[in-house]
């Protein structure tokens, strides 16, 4: 499924890599062996500025799309067979099973241990932010891309608290 993404940002303070896309794009929602993988390609890599410290990735999903967010994640549901229960409070807190980066330019490749996801609504968007510990890896990759892994449990919830959000409204 393609999501509709107004920003998508990781920033990793050591060794000082910015990856972002420069304007609105699409974040991948796909199965893989059981495995559920949000994926954002087409980003960018710059340098982080001296003195900057914050590290972790950023994804926004604008609900201003309304009904046809709403069906997508409907669809989506359906098809993967998640078990859509409500949300239990304002945020929701995941463990990922993965959540990395891919730079090819460097064979880079950037990860963090025991990632962290925490959605919530950030003004008329819906944020999915992941915390850890990133760590650095040399091999070779070929694209330039942002990956984050989920359990089908944390895939069910994350699509139930998203759909939750947008039949709110934007």
């Amino acid at each position: 499924m393609l999501i509709p993404c107004s920003r998508a940002q990781a920033v990793i303070a050591e060794p000082g890599i910015r990856l972002e896309r420069r304007a609105p794009g699409l974040m991948v929602w796909d199965e893989h062996g059981g495995t559920f993988v949000l994926r954002v390609e087409e980003l960018a890599a710059t340098e982080v500025p001296a003195g900057e410290s914050e590290t972790g990735i950023i994804l926004e999903i604008p609900l201003s799309l309304g009904e046809g967010l709403i069906r997508d994640l409907e669809d989506f549901a359906a098809q993967q067979q998640l078990p859509l229960a409500p949300p239990s409070g304002p945020e929701l807190l995941e463990e990922a099973v993965l959540a990395a980066c891919h730079l090819p330019a460097q064979n880079l490749f950037v990860f963090a241990e025991e990632p962290r996801l925490t959605v919530k609504r950030r003004g008329e968007a819906v944020e999915l932010a992941v915390a850890g510990s990133f760590k650095t890896r040399r091999v070779p990759c070929q694209e330039t891309d942002l990956v984050i892994h989920l359990t089908r449990a944390a895939m069910a919830r994350l699509v139930a608290f998203v759909l939750s959000l947008a039949r709110e409204g934007g």
